[in-house]
Parts: C-alpha cells; sequence; structure tokens
C-alpha cells in the first residue's frame, strides 16, 4: 500500500491489487460519499453491442454470490443510504450516500456488487426487460431522439463516440450472458477501478476495510483501446414530425487535460452558459424564440466537443440560426467585455464553490479525474487557475476553437431551414 497527499485534506492510497483510492476528508460532515468508478463506458462497447456497458451497470445490482437485489436494498437502507449507479461515455460509476455511521456497510455492499456479481440468467431478462423500458421512454423525447442524432452525426462515422449509451433494441435483445460476464471480467478490475469518498472518512482505516473487501485479481484488467474523434464538419437536416425544430452546433473542444479547458468554460459562459449569457439573452429574452437555449463543454481523455442547442418553432427555426450564428461571429470579431469577462468568472466560481458543499461532488470531482488519469487539483489550484484567465487566453482559445470550417450543424424538424 502506497500513501501520497494530493492537497491539505486530500489523499491517494494505491492498493497493491492496483486500486486507487481517494480521500476528501470533510471533518464538520456527518455523512460521507463513497464512488466506485470503472474506466469502461460507452466508447468501450464491441461495435455489434452499444449499451453493453450500461447493461452490465444495471446487472450487478440483481445479486451476488452473498446477497440478492433485496438484500442489496435493505442493507443500504438500513443505514440510512442511497445506492445508484450511472454510465458515461468513459467509465461506468456507482456510489453511495449515507450517514458517516453508515461507511463500511456502503463499502461492503460496493464492493461485493460491482466485482462479484453472479450474472443468473432469469435475471438478465428480467433486466433486459427494463433496460428496453428505459429505451422506449427515451425514445418518447423528441429532444434526447434530436441530440443522439446530433452525437451520431458530428463524430466520423462508426466512432465509438458516436454509439448510444442505452444501446438500441436490437443490441439489447441480441445480449448473450458470455458477452456480459467477459465485458466484466475484462474491465471490472481494482488496476482498472478508482474509488473516491469525500466527507467523515479516515483515509486509512477507509483504506483497510476496502483492501479485505476486494480480492486480489487472478488477471490483468483489458486496456481502453481508443482512437481520439475530430468533429465531423457539416450542415445536416433529418426531417421528423416534432412540434419543435431542435439545432444542435458541435465545435471542437479540449480535451479533458488541455490547459485550455478553463478559458473555454470562460467563453462557454459568456456564449451560452447562464441567464446572463448572450444566447439566452438574445434569443430567448429579447425575442422570445426559445425555451431551451444555451452552450456547453464536454471533455474526454483524447477529444473534445463544444456544443451549443436551441429549440425553436419550425417557423422561427431560420431567424434563431442567424441569430446563433451571429453570436459566434461576434466571438470571433469582437473583444469581449471587461464586464462579460467578470460576470463569467463570477458564475463559473460560485458554481465551484457550491458544489464543494455536497460530498457527492467532492467525491466525483476526485474520481472523475483519477478514473482518466488526470491531475488532481486543489479547490485553491482550479480557483487561481479561473482568476489566471487573461483576455489574450480568451482570444487564443477563441481563435483555436471556433474556426468556420470545422463547424457542425445537425437540424432536427418537419422543414428544413438550411
Amino acid at each position: 500500500m502506497v500513501a501520497r497527499l494530493l492537497y491539505p485534506g486530500a489523499s491517494l492510497i494505491t492498493l497493491d491489487n492496483g486500486l486507487r483510492i481517494l480521500v476528501e476528508e470533510v471533518p464538520q460532515s456527518r455523512s460521507v460519499s463513497v464512488g466506485l468508478w470503472i474506466h469502461a463506458g460507452a466508447r468501450d462497447d464491441p461495435g455489434p453491442a452499444p449499451g453493453l456497458a450500461h447493461v452490465v451497470e444495471h446487472l450487478v445490482f440483481k445479486g451476488t454470490a452473498r446477497r440478492d437485489a433485496a438484500q442489496i436494498s435493505r442493507e443500504i437502507d438500513a443505514v440510512g443510504g442511497h445506492l445508484n449507479a450511472a454510465t458515461s461515455r468513459e467509465a461506468t460509476y456507482f456510489y453511495v450516500d449515507a450517514p458517516a455511521d453508515g461507511l463500511l456497510t456502503a463499502v461492503d455492499v460496493l464492493t461485493d456488487l460491482v466485482f462479484r456479481p453472479a450474472f443468473e440468467p432469469s435475471k438478465i431478462d428480467l433486466e433486459r426487460s427494463v433496460v428496453l423500458e428505459e429505451i422506449r421512454g427515451h425514445e418518447d423525447d423528441p429532444e434526447q431522439l434530436a441530440f443522439d442524432q446530433f452525437i451520431a452525426n458530428v463524430w466520423p462515422e462508426e466512432h465509438p463516440l458516436s454509439r448510444p449509451i442505452l444501446g438500441t433494441a436490437e443490441s439489447i435483445l441480441a445480449l448473450k450472458r458470455e458477452t456480459i460476464a467477459g465485458h466484466h471480467h475484462a474491465y471490472y478490475h481494482p488496476a482498472n477501478a478508482v474509488l473516491s469518498a469525500a466527507g467523515a472518512v479516515d483515509p486509512e482505516a477507509l483504506a483497510d476495510v476496502v483492501r479485505k473487501a476486494i480480492p486480489q485479481p487472478s488477471h490483468n484488467p483489458a486496456p481502453a483501446e481508443r482512437t481520439p474523434a475530430t468533429i465531423r464538419p457539416g450542415r445536416f437536416h433529418h426531417p421528423s414530425p416534432t412540434g419543435q425544430t431542435h439545432i444542435y452546433y458541435g465545435l471542437p473542444g479540449p480535451s479533458a487535460m488541455d490547459e485550455d479547458r478553463f478559458s473555454l468554460e470562460v467563453v462557454n459562459a459568456v456564449l451560452g452558459d447562464g441567464t446572463s449569457s448572450r444566447l439566452f439573452q438574445t434569443i430567448r429574452e429579447e425575442r422570445g424564440l426559445a425555451y431551451a437555449v444555451g452552450s456547453s463543454v464536454s471533455r474526454y481523455t483524447d477529444s473534445g466537443i463544444w456544443m451549443l442547442y436551441a429549440g425553436t418553432s419550425p417557423a422561427a427555426a431560420p431567424e434563431v440560426l442567424e441569430l446563433i450564428e451571429g453570436e459566434l461571429r461576434r466571438l470571433r470579431t469582437e473583444p469581449i467585455s471587461d464586464e462579460e469577462i467578470a460576470l463569467a468568472k463570477a458564475g463559473l466560481r460560485g458554481a465551484f464553490i457550491l458544489s464543494l458543499e455536497s460530498n457527492g461532488s467532492r467525491s466525483s470531482r476526485l474520481g472523475n479525474a483519477a478514473v482518466r488519469q488526470l491531475e488532481i487539483l486543489s479547490p485553491d489550484d482550479v480557483l487561481a487557475k479561473l482568476d489566471a484567465i487573461s483576455r489574450d487566453d480568451l482570444a487564443r482559445t477563441i481563435d483555436r476553437y471556433l474556426r468556420p470550417e470545422a463547424l457542425h450543424l445537425t437540424v432536427v424538424g418537419p422543414d428544413n431551414p438550411l
């Protein structure tokens, strides 16, 4: 076991089996949040089996050699905890939030279900139906379907980042137990995992509990074989009998470890993140053309995407497109004002500080960084990087990412406004 201080109050302990444990102590807290991160997500699904990582996420809750599904729920409920999970494009994440005196139970249940699922055939068939219902519900949401169409278009054809996280009805129906168990065997390995905790927890005591709970592995994890993706430029309309026209723009963005990630967040805040942003004020407040409008940045280990979205009536779509592209031109041709920069930084700073009030957010911040092999910054370091962003940094970032030749546009709706 090797221990290292990350910053005051936070430490990293690496066990002999390869598992990394990150702990941020919050002495005044009376609760704890514990997460287990597996470095495998939707982009690591086999090409013929989209949705596999998500199905495995579901099935580990259906029972282990020691517990059935009902017992898993009862044990967490008995300590007043909350157990859940999520699948992203690059990781699968399981977590428990509980009062501090429920930590031992939380760790024991969490490690058991993540590393020792039974995958009983009857449970697989039962949960397959649940996942199919989740897909049907997703398909009933026009905005979600439009986003899926955008993601399928914005990356080069067949790139793993374009795969739907939930999979398709066809792929889920075709999954066999050996495929599911094989995926778990390949990726659910201590050396391919991170356990993060924040709240009322002692790092060494937690490490001792985890070391006893997780067995020594009998094999090495499968390496995640990933290929960076670049934005596919172009303008595309996909007919759909929807009441709204859904507009998605995609531009290149920084990867999760690129230093420009901080300055692009400031630019993005000016453009479309929040009610003071240019897109919100121009399209919603001044003209009333959309309810949902804004922009965001998604960062992966090797790629990134800067996204803009607006949902509007088909009749207003041409005007909304013109307004969005006008704001993009304005970013390229006019310096951002000091007032807008200060406002954007204040919003980002406030959102980050408020997130630190949640043990779950603290734990997630650590685990998300560690599972992707990123530098783990202290909260003070994050705020210092944000404060240090200059006007020159913003101009350089805009030149780097806001390139007209790289612009992707997907429009989903009944009429073609292009």
